[in-house]
């Protein structure tokens, strides 16, 4: 659906390389990428190849929608000029039972995944922070979430990226929007692990906080604290703008904190 210059629409397979774009411009923003990769900028392939990564994995394991925009001149925004074509400047991936569903029965090609994905995080990550980070997210998703509402199910937001060229023009809005009203439809609460970008514009959207959790190590002066939300079906907010997708795109099955 095309609204206020802007398109949203489910990713396809297509739309990987913008959304590898939208994650590397975005990611220094994102409190969660300089923790766990602090030496990233050392090795910008590396770095470029992991995030292609992750956003294979997104469309392999998430429904995952797209804003796209008009193209602006390599001045920037600012100058005013646009060119004619749209191009990706975000994306959201969404957790829904839909997607969990077909993702258990090896229904969403999880082959996508690299079967080497994880080789190249020795090499830039902080290894001790990824698995901290990975397994506090595992761990508190359970106790705020599944625990409260894993009968039913929920719609968690797990990622939420807009490039920094075209940020505060409502592409996080739209993105979000997007998700909490495949929520209502299905009658479930929305979830997310906040990043701080991300928390003023949950709250006004409605969202609640749970809690919060500290990810750290022993010893370590840096830390992540991360604020959990939930938007119950009745607390979602009449001034939500309306949005949908091209009725022609297929997914192939955050800003939120990376909770992968």
């Amino acid at each position: 659906m095309v609204r206020f210059g802007m398109n949203i629409r489910l990713a396809t397979l297509n739309d990987l390389e913008a959304m590898t774009g939208v994650l590397i411009g975005a990611s220094p923003l994102d409190p969660v990428y300089p923790y766990r990769f602090p030496d990233r900028h050392l090795y910008p392939s590396v770095f470029s190849n992991l995030c292609r990564q992750k956003c294979v994995e997104y469309l392999a394991t998430s429904a995952v929608v797209v804003c796209e925009m008009p193209s602006v001149s390599p001045d920037g925004p600012s100058s005013g000029e646009v060119d004619s074509g749209m191009q990706v400047v975000a994306f959201a991936a969404w957790d829904t039972p839909a997607s969990q569903a077909s993702l258990q029965s090896g229904g969403l090609g999880t082959s996508l995944v690299p079967a080497t994905e994880n080789a190249p995080l020795l090499t830039i990550g902080h290894k001790d922070r990824m698995d901290a980070f990975k397994t506090a997210c595992a761990r508190n998703k359970t106790s705020f979430f599944d625990a409260t509402y894993g009968k039913r199910g929920h719609v968690m937001l797990k990622i939420l990226l807009c490039h920094p060229d075209y940020q505060r023009r409502g592409a996080g809005r739209a993105l979000t929007e997007w998700g909490i009203q495949e929520a209502r439809r299905l009658g479930l609460c929305t979830t997310v692990f906040a990043s701080p970008m991300g928390l003023r514009l949950y709250k006004k959207l409605g969202f609640r906080e749970m809690g919060r959790f500290k990810v750290q190590l022993e010893g370590d002066e840096e830390f992540l604290e991360i604020p959990a939300l939930v938007l119950r079906p009745t607390h979602l907010v009449d001034q939500m703008t309306p949005c949908g997708i091209e009725c022609g795109s297929t997914p192939l099955y955050a800003s939120s904190a990376a909770c992968v």
